[in-house]
């Protein structure tokens, strides 16, 4: 039995009159009879009763019409849902993010809520490390990672930023200006854990000028950092784009090196058609043309 016969069971039964009926299903009545003596053969009874009083429905019909009338609704909820779905009006997004987007993904999230209310959208503060993790187990749709990663992933570039040096008021820059006068000072640095590709870089371009930083304290998070640095622990080398507004007093040291900046993009697994990752792609795509 088809959804379409059931659908004009229900339909018949309402309007009891196969004329009627069969213009409302766009049909014509010898098909619509053919499709009612069908489902009674499949039955085994009949669910209508044809007389000079016109057409009635069977005890059994009454029965069946009950059943039938929930499950036609509940196929017509699915097939909404499904092309809401289809269309990326509904459905689930998982987005990861970090420092560098912190401002722009709620940006694209009010955007999308006001095109699509009903995707239901989850994010995660996370570093690219974290971020890529996820992206391959399938815990997120798309991230704001690091550029490059890995060729298992699509990825838009977004945004550019660079590394800095920050000190506080009573403990400037050593004389000379640069990186490596900064030698034998103290560091704060984000933890290696948290942020293994950072931490990384910021290992290289002191390298490049000549020493190992000596970190002194290793943090979860860059606000943790410069409160330190503030607080006069030590120097920091953190990307541009985290700022430095929330805690007077702080200098910042702007670094020339080619090395010193890189790329922040998004990133998504290749092949994923979920709706709502193209949805929010469009959105991204207009947001970047537009900067």
């Amino acid at each position: 039995m088809e959804m379409r016969e059931l659908k004009s069971f229900v339909l018949l039964a309402e309007q009891l009159h196969f004329g009627r009926a069969a213009r409302l299903l766009n049909l014509s009545q010898p098909a619509l009879t053919k499709q009612i003596h069908r489902m009674e053969e499949e039955l085994g009874t009949e669910l209508f009763k044809r007389g000079r009083h016109g057409t009635e429905l069977s005890s059994f019909g009454k029965e069946f019409l009950r059943e039938a009338r929930t499950n036609v609704a509940a196929f017509d909820r699915l097939m909404e849902r499904a092309k809401s779905a289809a269309a990326g009006e509904t459905g689930k997004l998982e987005i990861g993010f970090g420092f560098h987007t912190l401002e722009m993904v709620p940006r694209l999230i009010v955007q999308l809520r006001a095109t699509a209310p009903g995707i239901e959208v989850g994010l995660r503060d996370m570093s690219t490390a974290e971020q890529v993790e996820a992206l391959g187990s399938g815990e997120l749709d798309l991230g704001f990672v690091r550029l490059p990663v890995a060729a298992d992933f699509k990825t838009m570039p977004v945004i550019k930023d660079r590394l800095v040096l920050v000190s506080s008021a009573a403990s400037p820059l050593p004389p000379g200006g640069t990186l490596a006068a900064c030698r034998n000072r103290p560091f704060v640095s984000i933890s290696e854990n948290r942020a293994p590709g950072f931490y990384h870089h910021m290992l290289r371009l002191c390298a490049a000028h000549g020493f190992h930083p000596r970190i002194v304290q290793q943090v979860p998070e860059f606000t943790t950092a410069l409160a330190l640095v503030q607080a006069g622990l030590g120097m920091a080398i953190i990307p541009e784009s985290v700022g430095t507004s929330r805690f007077p007093g702080m200098r910042v040291h702007a670094m020339r090196d080619k090395d010193a900046g890189w790329s922040v993009g998004a990133a998504w697994r290749k092949g994923d058609t979920n709706p709502a990752l193209v949805k929010f792609l469009g959105l991204l795509k207009a947001e970047v043309k537009n900067r």
